[in-house]
């Protein structure tokens, strides 16, 4: 005896409104992700500096006389934080959602660096793992503590000096970065231009001026700013 079973399938026209409404879903859920993952980035981004700031902090006030860092390069700046003030992780100075990070770690066979600076005997050398990176920051050289509070010490990497990020050198691609200041406080921008003033959003160094341009607002100017690109490419 056959039993006859009814299967009902699929038709077109179901199918075609399955595939809809799954393409209706993605576009709401993929950029709600995709923001979350980005205030993710931004939280790292702010601890990174922060830790960064309270560690220079701590060096420059030690002693009896302030101290600042006076280095020829980025890379040999972040070595002084490593041996004096054992910041020696260099996840501080290489952001890993930082798009020059990403492309150099696939690169690499060794992937990230795992030190900064290494103590060879009774001195201590700059990891030339690092120094491959390209570092995700600038940063003001030879800053002291008792600067002015508003005073830059350190910004995501790409602000150029219209006061914007650039699209491609900036971490965040155009969409801004974080200032350190000397006191330790972070500060997000998505640019230094006061969009209904048209004013900048620092101070030049030592004045009351506006400024957009960061190099006005560090002693020294541009001469100062320690950029590390490294073998980015």
């Amino acid at each position: 005896m056959k039993i006859k079973t009814n299967k009902k399938a699929f038709t077109l026209v179901e199918l075609l409104i399955v595939i809809a409404i799954i393409g209706v879903l993605s576009s709401l859920i993929f950029p709600a992700l995709g923001g979350a993952f980005r205030q993710v980035d931004k939280m790292k981004s702010s601890n990174q500096a922060s830790g960064i700031a309270k560690a220079w902090l701590s060096y420059s006030k030690m002693g009896s006389k302030p101290r600042m860092i006076v280095k020829p390069n980025i890379y040999e700046w972040a070595a002084v934080l490593a041996e004096k003030e054992d910041l020696n992780d260099p996840t501080f100075w290489l952001l890993d959602f930082d798009p020059f990070v990403i492309e150099r770690v696939a690169s690499e066979e060794t992937g990230m660096p795992i030190t900064i600076a290494e103590k060879r005997g009774n001195n201590w050398a700059i990891n030339r793992d690092f120094v491959k990176f390209p570092v995700s920051w600038e940063v003001a050289n030879a800053t002291m503590y008792n600067a002015p509070s508003n005073t830059p010490l350190l910004w995501t990497r790409g602000l150029k000096g219209n006061g914007y990020w650039d699209q491609t050198e900036g971490v965040f691609g155009s969409d801004g970065g974080h200032i350190a200041y000397v006191d330790g406080h972070i500060m997000w921008y998505d640019s230094l231009k006061d969009e209904n003033s048209g004013q900048g959003m620092l101070t030049i160094y030592d004045g009351t001026q506006r400024t957009m341009n960061i190099a006005q607002a560090i002693r020294g100017g541009s001469e100062n700013i320690l950029k590390g690109m490294g073998a980015k490419r």
